[in-house]
C-alpha cells in the first residue's frame, strides 16, 4: 500500500468515525463482546474523571487510574470483559474507549475515538501491580478493528489492522491462564485483489 493510499484510507476511516461517533456522546457505546457475568456478580463499572474507572462490587468501590494504559483523551465507555481471581490477585480485562481529542471539534480527529484492550493484575487492595494495553482503534493512527474484542466462553480474541506497516494483529486472552496476560501475534495483512 502506497503512502498516498494509506493516507486516503486514514482520512476515510476518520470521516467514518466522525459520522459514527456523532451520536456517541448522546448514547453510550455498546460493546458487541460485553458479557453479563460482571452484572450477575453485582458489579458496576463507571467512568470517573478523564482517565479513570470505578469498579463497584459488593458495597466496595475501587478507583482504577488508567491514564498510563489508555490513549483516549477522555474515557467515554469502559466494559469489563473478564475477571478472574488466582493466587491472591485479581485479573481484569477491560475494553476502554474514548475521545481522541478534548474538547471535540470539526477538525482532524475532532470526533474520533481511541480504544484500548487493557489487562490488569490487581493486588488484594485492588492496586495495579502489572498491566498491558493494546491500542486497537485509533483516529490518530491508522489502526482499526472490524469487530473489536470477541469473548467466547473463557477466551477472548481481538483482531486489528495496523495500516502503517500493513500488518494484522491477533490478541488473545485465556481466563484459565490469567497470569499470562494478553498475547499478541502479528502477520502481514492479506493482499488485496486488483
Amino acid at each position: 500500500m502506497t503512502h498516498r493510499k494509506a493516507a486516503t484510507v486514514l482520512l476515510l476511516l476518520c470521516a467514518a468515525w466522525a459520522n459514527a461517533t456523532a451520536s456517541h456522546a448522546a448514547a453510550p457505546r455498546e460493546s458487541k463482546a460485553a458479557q453479563t457475568p460482571a452484572a450477575k456478580q453485582g458489579t458496576a463499572l463507571r467512568t470517573k474523571g478523564r482517565r479513570s474507572v470505578v469498579v463497584r462490587r459488593r458495597g466496595h468501590s475501587y478507583v482504577l487510574d488508567l491514564s498510563k494504559h489508555v490513549d483516549a483523551m477522555r474515557i467515554e465507555d469502559a466494559t469489563e470483559l473478564s475477571r478472574t481471581r488466582r493466587g491472591g490477585f485479581v485479573y481484569v480485562v477491560l475494553e476502554v474507549c474514548g475521545l481522541s481529542k478534548v474538547p471535540p471539534d470539526d477538525r482532524q480527529c475532532g470526533a474520533g475515538i481511541e480504544c484500548n484492550l487493557v489487562w490488569l493484575k490487581l493486588d488484594p487492595r485492588w492496586k495495579v501491580s502489572d498491566a498491558k494495553s493494546v491500542l486497537y482503534e485509533s483516529c490518530w493512527l491508522p489502526v482499526t478493528s472490524d469487530e473489536g474484542p470477541k469473548v467466547n466462553g473463557r477466551t477472548l480474541l481481538l483482531e486489528f489492522d495496523d495500516l502503517r506497516d500493513d500488518t494484522r494483529h491477533e490478541v488473545s486472552y485465556d481466563a484459565d491462564k490469567p497470569e499470562e496476560g494478553l498475547t499478541e501475534k502479528t502477520r502481514p495483512m492479506p493482499k488485496e485483489n486488483p
